[in-house]
């Protein structure tokens, strides 16, 4: 019984974690120094920042540790491969690492459940293809480090003729719970129902991944969804989705963070005008072929900055 109740606790320790949608994937993740990333070894000439690692909180720069909660299936931006974090967002992560001489520990939290890990302190950043929206400024602030913009997604061929939004009358469009692309939808589908139109049924699914299963399946007709997301999630199908219409709902990707935290704000912007300085953030994006997503510079709360 006692061996029994050893290889239970292990068990449990090891075994994924939640808390209001906020989850540890796996002991890996915790243990000893940071996440294990899949090493962006032409990130190596980076080098650290002192005017950042100043900023830093003293708790943050002591600990030599940054908690980041992310959604970890969205692929290209934060994914598992061979057993590591990789993307996007985790080469980023890893220039943070570089510039603010840091261990960053991933935590893999949904999109629905950032805002409240944040404002929980159960994470100290959230960041992983998180869209710096007006409504997510009222609760949080948002260092904006890259420009992003959505795409539709469809069956090959289209045959429904989803070319906008304003063909989503009628239709079943989805998208990960808490994201953008369902505010979006449901946006839509009240426009629909002003004019007259039959309403947008609006579904929501756990993770991305779940997302593209249910459109390939035919479960549903569409997804809005970030570009760069959308053209991996294409070529990734077998020739079983195409594209539709022109890219729309343009804004920024940031790394979020408590309105109450504003030196970890500050050290964070220095920590990307440096990997942009360093040029680092054009070496990110080309290699995942999305170099249009480069901003002038870095900035925060760049959404409610140009309303």
């Amino acid at each position: 019984m006692k061996k029994l109740l050893l290889s239970l606790a292990s068990a449990s320790l090891i075994g994924v974690l939640s808390v209001s949608g906020v989850q540890v994937a796996n002991a890996a993740d915790t243990a000893g120094q940071g996440t294990q990333f899949l090493t962006a070894d032409y990130l190596a000439s980076l080098k650290p920042d002192q005017a950042a690692i100043d900023a830093l909180p003293e708790e943050i720069r002591s600990a030599k540790t940054l908690t980041i909660g992310g959604e970890t299936t969205l692929a290209p931006y934060l994914f598992r491969k061979d057993g590591k974090i990789t993307g996007i967002e985790a080469d980023f992560m890893q220039a943070l690492e570089k510039v603010l001489d840091i261990k960053i520990k991933v935590i893999n939290t949904g999109f629905s459940s950032m805002v409240i890990g944040l404002l929980s302190h159960r994470i100290d950043v959230a960041m992983s293809d998180f869209s710096d929206t007006v409504e997510r400024e009222k609760q949080v602030d948002f260092v904006d480090y890259t420009k992003t913009g959505q795409m539709l997604v469809v069956a090959k061929g289209n045959p429904l003729k989803i070319h906008s939004l304003a063909d989503l009358c009628g239709h079943v469009a989805a998208g990960p719970k808490g994201s953008l692309s369902v505010q979006l939808a449901e946006q839509q589908s009240a426009k629909c129902e002003e004019e007259g139109k039959p309403k947008v049924d609006v579904k929501t699914y756990p993770s991305g991944a779940d997302t593209y299963l249910a459109l390939q399946t035919g479960r549903v007709d569409t997804t809005g969804i970030d570009y760069a997301i959308a053209a991996h999630q294409v070529e990734a199908s077998d020739g079983k989705l195409e594209l539709a219409g022109e890219l729309f709902a343009k804004g920024y990707h940031g790394a979020a963070l408590p309105k109450d935290d504003g030196k970890l704000r500050d050290a964070l912007l220095k920590a990307f005008q440096s990997i942009y300085a360093q040029g680092a953030t054009e070496k990110i994006l080309a290699k995942w072929n999305v170099s249009q997503m480069q901003m002038d510079a870095p900035a925060i709360n760049a959404t409610g900055s140009q309303k």
